[in-house]
């Protein structure tokens, strides 16, 4: 049998200005991943920060994403044995919250790249590479072209340092966390508050001057969905979030009750 590597469509997307969506995931779940990719979404985000997941499950979860054509990209601490696991297991990308400094910042691309990007270990066979079917040399270029590096910025300190952050060299893509940065600005929970929207304004505007990508996360089940979309495509955001699918669910099981609900008392 053949084995070859793919290109990461999500970073060709970015490359020929199309605009990707998708989803974090917490359900350890690959059936919730294969859901996501027979819905259409173009990517998934395994919420490794937030959520009960093992390398066992994750392992398992790029399985079922590669087997519905959807790109498999992780949200997980800046730990560097971590981070080298998950992508020889196969993620496309990695996203790592609550980066606050340029050291932090260069060291988690330098956990995902090889050299000279990175100084990530080489391993002979990691299941990326078939197992060893790719070559190191070819899957160390691979890797340095392919693989994504998103980071998160949440904090007071991060916004302080935000110019240097986003020139560090290997940073794909930038996410806010507008929960975090309301709870830093003193306004917790307050998500729309406008000091929160000015901070994200600030943060997408300077990465979007550094060639970087934006991706902001909206709540599909807003009334104004619709027009947030219209509103970030134009603002230029080519890769947008719809939030998580425990929220997902937990809405849509809601909304099934409260429809049964009404209608048993009429």
């Amino acid at each position: 049998m053949t084995f070859e590597l793919k290109n990461n469509p999500i970073k060709t997307a970015i490359r020929q200005g199309k605009t990707s969506f998708g989803i974090y995931l917490a359900a350890p779940s690959p059936v919730i991943v294969e859901l996501a990719g027979l819905a259409g979404f173009d990517w998934v985000r395994f919420d490794w920060a937030h959520s009960p997941l093992d390398l066992f499950q994750i392992e398992n979860m790029v399985r079922a994403a590669e087997c519905r054509g959807i790109a498999p990209f992780i949200r997980l601490e800046n730990d560097q044995q971590k981070i080298a696991s998950v992508l020889e297991m196969g993620v496309m990308g990695i996203i790592v919250p609550d980066i606050s400094t340029t050291e932090e910042t260069k060291a988690v691309v330098a956990a995902a790249k090889f050299s000279p990007v990175g100084d990530r270990g080489m391993f002979s066979c990691p299941r990326k590479s078939g197992y060893g079917i790719i070559d190191g040399a070819a899957f160390k270029q691979w890797t340095n072209e392919e693989v994504m590096v998103g980071i998160q910025i949440e904090s007071i300190q991060a916004m302080e340092n935000l110019e240097s952050i986003l020139s560090v060299p290997g940073i794909d893509f930038v996410l806010s966390g507008r929960g975090d940065l309301s709870n830093a600005l003193g306004v917790p929970g307050q998500k729309n508050h406008p000091s929160v929207l000015e901070a994200e304004e600030k943060i997408f505007k300077i990465a979007k001057s550094k060639g970087i990508s934006i991706s902001p996360q909206l709540d599909p089940t807003a009334e104004d969905f619709n027009e947030m979309v219209h509103e970030w495509i134009e603002k230029g955001a080519n890769v947008i979030s719809f939030g998580h699918d425990l929220t997902l669910i937990r809405k849509s099981f809601e909304n099934v009750v409260k429809v049964a609900k009404q209608a048993n008392q009429n």
